[in-house]
């Protein structure tokens, strides 16, 4: 038998239950499919290896592959991301998308916009991206970045990254990134200086 107190009491738990419930947030969802392939088909030689290690990187961060995504970052790169782990107690840098995962963003889609032959042998690829927002619990749709690769030791790497597609210039590159990169083939020298 319920007696009034007992009901009472299932009501308010049950009341109480109802707004954590509604407030339950939808999250990301499930990441989208690789798309380095398609993005980078058309492409060939530096354009193409460059395109192939951002949309690899670009996958693997949709996925939260922290580890695998973290052997595709320039090894200067890693060490910036210390320095400001070291300074600040946190990883808050454009290349640590672990950090801004936890309360921030994440990377749902993106797409290729345009890749470029750039100073020193690298290559700059500019993407419009699709973005999952914690707090709000909902998307962002059709934000632009720029991301820098190059090759260091033979082997390409995911150097830096800029919000709202500011790109990266060659004074940038040649004076901020010096000894980031293995010595550019002529021809590389050349695309880059048109």
């Amino acid at each position: 038998m319920r007696t009034p107190v007992t009901l009472a009491l299932i009501f308010g738990l049950t009341v109480g239950a109802a707004p954590a419930l509604a407030a339950k947030k939808r999250g990301p969802g499930k990441p989208t499919p690789n798309r380095v392939a398609e993005q980078c088909k058309e492409l060939q030689g530096d354009k193409a290896e460059g395109c192939k290690i951002i949309g690899t990187y670009l996958d693997l961060w949709k996925q939260q592959k922290w580890s695998e995504l973290k052997k595709l970052q320039h090894p200067k790169t890693q060490e910036k991301i210390a320095s400001v782990k070291k300074m600040v107690g946190e990883d808050r840098h454009p290349m640590a998308p672990w950090y801004w995962a936890k309360d921030t963003y994440i990377l749902h889609d993106y797409k290729v916009e345009a890749v470029e032959q750039a100073a020193m042998g690298t290559v700059v690829v500019n993407t419009t991206e699709n973005s999952y927002r914690v707090e709000e619990d909902g998307f962002s749709e059709g934000d632009a970045a720029s991301y820098l690769a190059g090759k260091f030791k033979g082997k390409w790497y995911v150097v830096d990254r800029r919000g709202g597609g500011g790109g990266f210039d060659k004074t940038s590159i040649e004076i901020g990134m010096k000894g980031y990169f293995d010595e550019a083939p002529a021809e590389a020298k050349a695309d880059a200086a048109e």
